[in-house]
This record gives C-alpha cells, sequence and structure tokens, in this order.
C-alpha cells in the first residue's frame, strides 16, 4: 500500500513527506481502536486528488513514502521503535499518524538530537496527569512528559482536572487555551513565547463530535474543520514546523468520510510546508 497509490516516483528515498504509521495503544481511559487508525487513514488517502486546492500546489510533487507501520508489543518497544525511526529520517518532513497519543512522545524522543523547538498540541484534553495506569508515558500524561524538556502550546481543551489546570496555570513554559476562550489572535499572543522551530501534535479528539465521532475520549464543545486549518495556516506563517502527527483516530462505525478527512489534513499539513 501506497499514499495516495503513488507511482513510484513520486514515494522513494528521495521523497520530502514521510508518512510513519504507529499501530499502538496502550491501557485506554475510555475507548478502543486507535491502533487500527492509521490504516484507515492511509486507506483513504488514495482517493485524494493530487492538487490541493486551498494553497495552490501539489505536494506529491515533492515524494510522499510511505515507511513501514510500527506494529509495537508494548510501550517500550514502541517508544524505542518510533524514537529511532524518527531519528533514522530526521532530514525529512515526518507525519506520525497513530495510535494512542503517547506516540508522539516516541516521535518527539527521535526529534530531540540536535535539535531544540517548542511543541504545539492540538487537543480536547491536556493530557498533564503525571502517571495514569501505572505509566508515565500514558496518552495522559503527553503534554506532562513534553513540558519536561520544551515549551508548549495547548490548544482546543475543554475538559481536565483541577490539579492539571493549577500546574499548568502556575507554569512558564505551558500556555493553554481552551475552545471556549479560543481566537486566532489569542494563539498570535503566544507563538513569540514559542521557539522558532515548532513540532505540531493533532489529537483528533480537538474536533466537535458532530465530525470526528470516531475517538476514543470524544469532548462536546469541540473545534470545526475550518478553524483547525486557520490554526494550522497561522502557525506555518508564524514558525517553522519540522514535523506533525495526527493521533487517536479510533475507527468503528460510519468512519469513512471522517478517515478521508484526515488523510485531507495530513494532506493540507503538507501543503502548507511548501508555501
Amino acid at each position: 500500500m501506497k499514499w495516495m497509490n503513488l507511482p513510484d516516483e513520486y514515494c522513494n528515498d528521495n521523497s520530502k513527506f514521510l508518512i510513519l504509521p504507529i499501530e499502538y495503544e496502550g491501557t485506554l481511559t475510555y475507548g478502543k481502536g486507535a491502533s487500527k487508525g492509521p490504516e484507515e487513514i492511509i486507506k483513504a488517502s488514495q482517493h485524494l486528488d493530487y492538487y490541493e486546492d486551498q494553497f495552490e500546489n501539489e505536494p506529491f510533487v515533492k515524494g510522499i513514502k510511505l515507511l513501514d507501520a510500527i506494529k509495537p508489543k508494548n510501550e517500550e518497544e514502541m517508544l524505542q521503535k518510533t524514537s529511532e525511526t524518527v531519528e533514522k529520517h530526521k532530514d525529512k518532513f515526518i507525519i506520525g499518524l497513530g495510535g494512542d497519543h503517547s506516540v508522539t512522545i516516541g516521535i518527539i524522543n527521535g526529534l530531540e538530537k540536535d535539535n531544540d523547538f517548542s511543541v504545539i498540541v492540538l487537543d480536547a484534553h491536556n493530557d498533564f496527569s503525571d502517571s495514569w495506569n501505572n505509566s508515565k508515558n500514558n496518552h495522559a500524561c503527553v503534554s506532562k512528559r513534553i513540558s519536561n524538556k520544551h515549551d508548549l502550546a495547548i490548544i482546543g481543551v475543554r475538559s481536565q482536572d483541577i490539579e492539571e489546570h493549577k500546574e499548568i496555570k502556575n507554569s512558564d513554559n505551558i500556555h493553554q487555551i481552551s475552545a471556549y476562550d479560543l481566537t486566532l489572535e489569542k494563539i498570535k499572543e503566544i507563538l513569540p513565547k514559542l521557539k522558532e522551530r515548532v513540532y505540531i501534535s493533532i489529537d483528533v479528539d480537538v474536533f466537535d463530535p458532530s465530525f470526528i465521532r470516531n475517538t476514543g475520549t470524544p469532548e462536546p464543545g469541540g473545534l470545526d474543520w475550518n478553524i483547525i486549518i486557520d490554526i494550522l495556516k497561522l502557525i506555518f506563517k508564524e514558525k517553522e514546523v519540522i514535523g506533525a502527527d495526527i493521533v487517536e483516530f479510533a475507527p468503528k462505525e460510519n468512519f469513512r468520510a471522517e478517515a478521508y478527512s484526515l488523510a485531507r489534513l495530513a494532506y493540507k499539513i503538507m501543503s502548507l510546508n511548501l508555501i
């Protein structure tokens, strides 16, 4: 299988963009199925048009290679294999497809070598638990782990624990914007507080459940497609984006339109990288 079913000349070792499927889900807090997300997004990509109409370019011309899926048996293996794969290809623009949100930790570990960057997370939850289900790398702990080494912005939050809220509010290197308070102006205010280079992680539950239902922990009051694209446009305009991921898609029922939309989201990220 190839991303967009591209001809061989557009999916080889010279490709600018790499798609990394990470078929992993650990001990989840609610719904299951995120390990099946990457495959369905990749299948849906085969129906995308090559021309990115909104940004008037064709990312496939630069090459899009689909890497072998990482299918780990446990958390430790996921982190190790993901980190090693990303470090091996860190000269490329990698889009990771999860899997639960913990895969982001593995990707960032691989990018950290000789890299100084901040992280922007789009998520309904701030994922700031110190530990969950006896794991410090659980999907509920992602932002907490990232913040140990990186300045962090969390956008779209609408569900959190009071202790998480207090810790983030008193932190100097973590900036949170709730979904119900979100404006592009507020995002513009926090972007200068981040490094010039940023990594973007998109938990699909940042979208409203009316758009993305197939995710482990859906939360009402989410963002719509156009505001997410506007946020990405702003980030790419103001910062150098070094990579991205799309996680927590858990295909179970009537998911084809959602899988296609997330394939389109990945392609738009590539398109924005070329502007």
